[in-house]
């Protein structure tokens, strides 16, 4: 009872110092962009990349436009190193605490630096999202919750800085009543091997019927456990009648007593569960109400997968759009895809989608968004990512006050994402023309497809000389997407993602992809083929083409 009232009184406080003022800013969100962007520039303008490019007499987003071109990773890389190399404020005024590692268009990571202010903000978000998702819902606060997340620390780099998590900093620095609901530990998060660390998530959650509220960023996550806890059910339900489990002992020692002192002895809740024919988030933990998760993109189907499993009347509720880069979105209710985007800490710039594929982009502010359009998003942001291209294509689904609702819709060309991956066309023909030479295989045509249904790629590749066992030489490519794409090898090795197939199409599959396309309206003298795509973007099946 005391838990829920601190609970309560803190939700309150989160109401009047991070919602309140975000709804004053959504009245005009003209006004608090300008606001945004020149509290940037300023505390920057003394930056190397600020000298450069005038930040000191920046005061409106015109301005702003003509000095600083459009931004990519690689071009912004060159500061990023000095800076973390050579202590030069080459692009933030501030030092950053540490970096968050995400895949590159090429095979080296990006690494986007946190700063003391960028962290503040970070909390700041998250205490607002904790108040929304109590206004959605009171009673998933009310018990325990499982939350999947990552760790604080993950490496260092040659720099000696720390590359983490977001997410690991702002559950370390959560309140004690809050971190007290967690049933999963953060130190769990630094076990590398995803099947072991899976199945700690498990005998720490069973040991918990109380859990009210789960969330984790990929629906698939969702579904990966509860695969797990059918298949080691036996095991799983032996260590949560005992208390214990002979997989403590493959912890690091430091991990191994925090996992110890949070099993307990459950044997009448184990002979329980064992008389059940299967195992799922509904039978297991009832009281489940809140399930916070992506919702948009591919996440969609794992989505609808995991609710045949939930308990009847859980909500779900989309975590938003979300990147390493920036949090793009705050959602305001349950069960809506829209979220309003941080006006009030990220200056957002707007391009229709189709024109930016004709490269004749206009830029837009986010006073001048309209409903049920599509945009691809630019970002400026306290940590030094400045008109920073996302390369994602977000739409208007409404309005608060004046300020448009977005929804993440998929990423832009170039790029899939099944299950947070981010795989980039350039890594994709790397891997290929690498790896199917040495196997001894000439490609003329290959399409690598993501198939959204599956969770899983797979390459099409139309040979001029051999074809090898197909299975051997797919998994040399998944081989070099692993080396290529950090992310990529961590959805791989934790079963979220599928294994790559191959499949080997007969001679006139690219001639005749070629003519679907200028069927389509592309101009055949220009027509670049795109070797990566969602299935459902595929102007042919490839079907008559199958050797």
């Amino acid at each position: 009872m005391m838990q829920g009232t601190v609970r309560r009184v803190a939700m309150q406080i989160y109401k009047h110092r991070h919602w309140h003022p975000v709804v004053r800013k959504a009245g005009r969100p003209d006004l608090a962009q300008t606001e945004v962007l020149r509290s940037i520039l300023s505390a920057n303008h003394d930056t190397t990349f600020g000298r450069q490019h005038g930040f000191a007499d920046i005061d409106r987003a015109l301005t702003f436009r003509e000095r600083v071109p459009v931004q990519q990773y690689e071009m912004l890389r060159p500061y990023i190193e000095r800076q973390r190399r050579t202590g030069e404020t080459a692009l933030t005024k501030e030092a950053p605490l540490f970096y968050a590692q995400t895949s590159g268009t090429t095979g080296r990571p990006k690494y986007i630096p946190i700063t003391p202010t960028a962290l503040a903000i970070h909390r700041a978000e998250q205490a607002l999202f904790s108040y929304l998702q109590f206004r959605a819902c009171a009673q998933a606060f009310d018990g325990m919750a499982m939350g999947i997340m990552g760790a604080a620390v993950e490496d260092h780099l040659d720099s000696g800085h720390a590359v983490g998590s977001v997410s690991g900093h702002l559950y370390a620095s959560l309140p004690r009543f809050i971190q007290s609901r967690f049933v999963v530990p953060p130190a769990v998060s630094t076990i590398a091997d995803y099947e072991l660390k899976y199945q700690i998530v498990l005998h720490l959650a069973l040991a918990q019927p109380n859990i009210t509220y789960i969330g984790s960023p990929n629906p698939s996550t969702f579904l990966r456990l509860l695969d797990l806890l059918n298949r080691h059910r036996e095991s799983l339900l032996r260590t949560l009648a005992s208390g214990t489990s002979s997989l403590i002992t493959a912890l690091e020692p430091s991990l191994q007593s925090i996992v110890a002192n949070r099993m307990q002895a459950m044997p009448e809740r184990a002979a329980q569960l064992q008389k059940l024919a299967e195992l799922t988030y509904a039978n297991v933990w009832p009281d489940v109400k809140l399930l916070t998760t992506w919702t948009g993109g591919s996440c969609g189907i794992a989505l609808s997968a995991l609710r045949n499993k939930l308990p009847a009347g859980a909500l779900v509720m989309e975590l938003g759009y979300q990147a390493t880069e920036v949090r793009g979105t705050i959602p305001l209710e349950a069960e809506t895809a829209g979220g309003l985007p941080p006006l009030h800490h990220t200056f957002l710039e707007f391009v229709e989608q189709s024109a930016w594929e004709r490269e004749r982009p206009e830029y837009l502010t986010l006073d001048q968004l309209q409903r049920g359009v599509q945009y691809y998003v630019l970002v400026t942001t306290v940590t030094g990512l400045y008109r920073y291209f996302m390369n994602d294509l977000v739409e208007v689904t409404g309005f608060f006050q004046k300020t448009p609702l977005l929804r993440f819709v998929q990423k832009g060309k170039g790029v899939t994402n099944l299950t947070g991956e981010k795989l980039y066309e350039a890594q994709v023909i790397d891997a290929v023309q690498g790896e199917l030479p040495r196997c001894g295989v000439t490609p003329t045509f290959f399409v690598m497809v993501a198939d959204d249904q599956a969770m899983a790629y797979r390459l099409m590749v139309e040979v001029q000389t051999g074809s090898p066992e197909a299975s051997e030489v797919g998994r040399a490519v998944d081989l070099r997407l692993r080396e290529l794409n950090i992310e990529y090898r961590a959805k791989r090795e934790s079963g979220r993602l599928a294994a790559l197939t191959l499949t080997w199409l007969r001679a006139g599959a690219g001639e005749a992809y070629k003519a679907a396309a200028v069927r389509a309206g592309q101009r055949e003298g220009q027509l670049k083929p795109q070797v990566l795509q969602h299935r459902k973007d595929l102007l042919m099946t490839f079907d008559d083409f199958i050797a």
